[in-house]
């Protein structure tokens, strides 16, 4: 943990692969605004290659992937509560990488007959995929969340702790609201990609290295089920499933649930609202062994906030 003329970092050499319960980097306050240095999904290994060239990707590791920075420890959170994290800027630090796997995607076995990485620039705010092909940079945080107690969490999984949940509107200006359950909450943070599409058909976005500046807040007693976002005009539940279904009904019954106590709606008189006004998307889905991400969201209504 350093401080410097630009506020408190948390450095990439507090790096771990798991959400657990472990020595915190730092304990804040509430309301505290700290900088995340992170590293990309495979910890630098592959940017010894040249910027544009295509290259043979290899498997990940599955014990190392997705590193996380963290933990960061809020005074006061308690299981109950929610830790409060306001996106205020992602910086890229360039190049990063995409890729296709050939093991594991949404194709036939044998579509994809070889993996292939490509490494990219970003600059300016674009992503150089290739010599023809640039793409407006939209920089996103993949995995953040929360400990759980017990057995620890893998990087890679999302959860009811927030987690992998590679959803592409946790960006700058967004607040995510997540559920704590060990005391301190113990924040994670990593896996930023420069740009992803939904659903992350590969299961890579363009991976890359970033600084991630947050202000961590808490609200106490929150007794949240699920993660929860909020944008500029939208709020959103953040669930995940093996499959689809059972991720869309825990997202349907977290807002209607929400609709109920906050307005005193009926439950069909929300689902009607949400019929009308909700969107649902997907974060990941290239298959495997990896849950499915969803999150469900609706315009912020006067009077509507999470939890």
């Amino acid at each position: 943990m350093t401080e410097t003329g630009s506020g408190l970092r948390v450095g990439r050499e507090h790096v771990g692969f798991h959400y657990e319960e472990r020595e915190p980097v730092i304990i804040v306050e509430p309301g505290t605004c700290l900088t995340f240095e992170t590293l990309d999904a495979r910890s630098g290994a592959l940017l010894d290659r040249a910027v544009g060239s295509l290259f043979e990707l290899p498997k990940p590791d599955p014990a190392r992937g997705n590193p996380l920075t963290g933990p960061v420890a809020v005074a006061g959170a308690e299981p109950g509560d929610a830790l409060v994290a306001m996106i205020l800027a992602i910086e890229p630090i360039t190049p990063g990488w995409a890729g296709g796997h050939a093991h594991v995607n949404p194709l036939a076995p044998g579509r994809v007959p070889r993996p292939l990485g490509r490494i990219c620039a970003v600059r300016d705010g674009v992503v150089h995929f290739s010599e023809r092909i640039t793409i407006p940079a939209v920089p996103m945080i993949g995995c953040i969340g929360t400990a759980v107690p017990g057995e620890p969490i893998h990087a890679g999984v999302p959860g009811r702790h927030g987690g992998n949940i590679d959803q592409k509107v946790v960006t700058a200006g967004t607040t995510v609201h997540l559920p704590v359950f060990v005391p301190g909450g113990l924040l994670y943070v990593g896996d930023v990609h420069a740009v992803q599409g939904d659903g992350e058909l590969s299961g890579v976005g363009l991976e890359i290295a970033a600084e991630v500046t947050i202000t961590i807040g808490l609200r106490k007693r929150a007794a949240l089920a699920w993660p929860w976002l909020e944008t500029a005009d939208r709020l959103a539940v953040l669930t995940s499933a093996d499959d689809f279904p059972t991720a869309r009904r825990e997202a349907v019954e977290a807002m209607v649930d929400l609709m109920e106590r906050r307005w005193a709606m009926e439950p069909a008189e929300a689902l009607a609202l949400l019929s009308v006004a909700g969107d649902i998307r997907i974060g990941q889905a290239f298959g495997g062994a990896l849950p499915m991400t969803v999150r469900l969201e609706i315009p912020r209504f006067e009077g509507l906030t999470p939890g």
